[in-house]
């Protein structure tokens, strides 16, 4: 059996990943520091998804991650997902601000990449996905710490593609536009409902509208499997165009 390993699994993109990856026979193993929604998750989706409590910034949880994941199956796949909402811009930051949301952002991406890598050698074989952000290519008002994790964690994706591709281990990215999940509904007006919190959102995107979280994941099942067996080192826009235009953002206003 094919096991897979899923950070930040328990809602939003990450869950509707694992429902993906489950639903082509895989074994997920979900790393998730929010231990009560991870348990409801497993609840509902059975025990083709293992949780594993854990903090992506620290290595030791991604090695439990595959150590589980391991005792399953062959680690073929590893999607790093977690993330947080961090806002600030650079006249607001201070050095703990920074710290902390590189520590989930970058950091975990880079030891989810540098764990699997080493439990994916053995054998030659498999395939990571990097969940970064269109913020990766695109600067967003007062999202300095965020834009510039998302922008490593594009550059970590290409390192890991051009070190090992040839022996066997596949790394892509995946771009995400706005994604109705429980972090955006976070981050809406708290004056706006909810309808039309997301549908101004929804403007970013040429579409119209936002994304939903299966969209997510329908492209990372393709970039894990081997119908992406020739695809490494890219950059995909899950985004409804919003890359494509330049949109005009107010000026900040900084008193």
């Amino acid at each position: 059996m094919i096991s897979a390993v899923v950070t930040g699994a328990a809602m939003g993109i990450g869950r509707a990943i694992a429902v993906r990856l489950i639903a082509d026979g895989a074994h997920v193993v979900g790393l998730d520091v929010d231990g009560t929604a991870l348990e409801r998750t497993r609840g509902e989706l059975g025990d083709a998804l293992e949780p594993v409590v854990g903090d992506v910034g620290d290595w030791s949880a991604h090695e439990r991650a595959a150590d589980a994941a391991e005792r399953a199956g062959e680690l073929r796949w590893w999607v790093n997902n977690a993330g947080i909402d961090w806002v600030g811009a650079a006249h607001e930051l201070d050095a703990e601000h920074v710290d902390r949301g590189l520590r989930v952002l970058l950091h975990g991406a880079i030891y989810g990449c540098a764990v699997a890598v080493r439990r994916m050698l053995p054998r030659r074989a498999g395939s990571i996905v990097n969940i970064s952000s269109v913020q990766g290519v695109g600067a967003f008002p007062r999202y300095l710490v965020y834009d510039a994790a998302k922008a490593g964690v594009i550059m970590t994706t290409k390192s890991v593609a051009v070190d090992y591709g040839a022996h066997g281990i596949r790394c892509n990215a995946i771009l995400p536009g706005c994604i109705e999940t429980p972090m955006t509904y976070a981050t809406l007006p708290p004056e706006l409902d909810r309808e039309e919190g997301l549908r101004r959102e929804g403007l970013l995107a040429p579409m119209l509208r936002v994304g939903q979280p299966e969209e997510i994941a329908e492209v990372v099942a393709f970039l894990l499997s081997d119908r992406a067996s020739y695809v490494n080192g890219a950059e995909v826009p899950v985004d409804g165009g919003a890359t494509a235009r330049i949109f005009g953002y107010p000026p900040l206003e900084v008193g």
